[in-house]
């Protein structure tokens, strides 16, 4: 399998990690969404990342798409889904709010960073920023003080809130950033279980790189 994108996307990472966390086999095809964008056109007519080729030449797109495939790939005894019902909805509704926070951050480089200062549209980017500020205390309010999310086994869950803030705290820290008085850290358990996750294998061997 060959997947496709950078590693300072949040959403290429998480494949990436689900990857490593299974002992699946990988080329990593390093190209960037942006400079990159006619070689990505012809792996994916979206022109998006991550992009993941099968052995047979087949080409999936979307993270979540690519995880579901990879997860009947390993059987569900492996999956990174906890089996019962009630985990697995408590682990959607977490995946859901990560990938989500992370869509935002990405969205909100692109209206403060890459549109040309006279283009920005402040109102859309005040959205923005207050969307990240509600899934940030919504995650920190749901974050282990210890292990993982699913208790002693890493789950998708706790693979995408991870990633996701990673690439925050690289980009636009100021999200992060405590302004109270007390100034005791504003997000102390999701950053806590960020580290923890980070330190893990799976996660070093899928680095989060500033291009």
């Amino acid at each position: 399998m060959i997947l496709t994108g950078q590693l300072d996307s949040p959403f290429v990472r998480r494949v990436a990690v689900a990857l490593n966390m299974y002992a699946l086999p990988f080329e990593h095809n390093v190209i960037s969404a942006y400079d990159d964008f006619g070689e990505l056109l012809t792996l994916n007519p979206l022109g998006k990342v991550p992009a993941l080729q099968l052995d047979d030449g087949t080409v999936l797109a979307d993270s979540t798409l690519i995880l579901d495939y990879l997860d009947h790939l390993v059987g569900e005894d492996k999956s990174l889904w906890p089996s019962d019902l009630i985990g697995r909805a408590k682990a959607l509704s977490h995946v859901g709010v990560a990938v989500g926070l992370a869509e935002k951050a990405v969205e909100f480089r692109t209206e403060t960073v890459r549109r040309p200062p006279g283009k920005v549209d402040q109102p859309r980017v005040d959205r923005v920023r207050a969307q990240i500020g509600a899934s940030l205390d919504w995650l920190e309010q749901r974050s282990p003080g210890e292990r993982f999310l699913g208790g002693d086994k890493l789950t998708h869950a706790d693979i995408a809130s991870a990633v996701a803030v990673t690439f925050i705290a690289n980009k636009n820290p100021e999200h992060l950033a405590d302004t109270s008085e007390a100034g005791r850290g504003k997000y102390p358990s999701l950053l806590a279980h960020m580290q923890r996750c980070e330190e893990m294998a799976e996660f070093k061997a899928a680095p989060f790189t500033d291009y």
